[in-house]
């Protein structure tokens, strides 16, 4: 005569997605508290730069690339001398005011700027010192940069998205 055992039934398909599910969630879950804890705050010091189109049709763009272009060189010596590289701006913005005949105007003071991400995190809105130039109506895509350091004259590069291991890891585990 053979012992009495206990047959134990496997754990259910159902049961066993749930668990998988659950832990992935927890992964997500922890993820994103740590993407929370490590937010930064301001990624650069210093003044910043706006340039702000008139509208967002294609020859605003252009005339807000012209004085992009225009105005640049001059902002390479804001750090060695603010007050007179201001005038220089001023002067600069006045004539390209009137051969370009449309209204242009540069303030210096606080500015609200917004969150933008970087690579270190992502930065908050804040009121912030800057120089703002205003074409037009200003109601187009804007242009703007902090002068310290000089990142305006970096090439541009494609904004990404922030990424999520778990995601990314789950894409490349059932991708293959």
């Amino acid at each position: 005569m053979l012992p009495d055992y206990e047959i134990k039934k496997a754990p259910s398909i159902g049961k066993q997605i749930d668990a998988v599910i659950f832990f992935v969630w927890m992964l997500l879950l922890i993820q994103f508290c740590l993407f929370l804890l490590f937010q930064q705050g301001e990624e650069v010091e210093g003044i910043r730069f706006r340039l702000i189109a008139n509208s967002n049709t294609i020859e605003d763009q252009q005339v807000k690339n012209d004085v992009k272009h225009h105005i640049e060189p001059i902002l390479l010596n804001y750090e060695n001398d603010p007050q007179k590289t201001y005038n220089d701006l001023e002067q600069a913005i006045e004539k390209l005011s009137s051969s370009l005949n449309t209204n242009i105007t540069i303030t210096k003071g606080l500015a609200s700027f917004p969150p933008k991400v970087w690579k270190e995190g992502i930065t908050s809105q804040v009121m912030t010192e800057s120089i703002v130039i205003s074409i037009g109506n200003a109601r187009g895509d804007n242009w703007w940069c902090a002068l310290f350091p000089k990142v305006c004259y970096k090439e541009e590069v494609k904004e990404e998205k922030p990424k999520f291991w778990v995601w990314e890891w789950l894409k490349k585990k059932f991708s293959t």
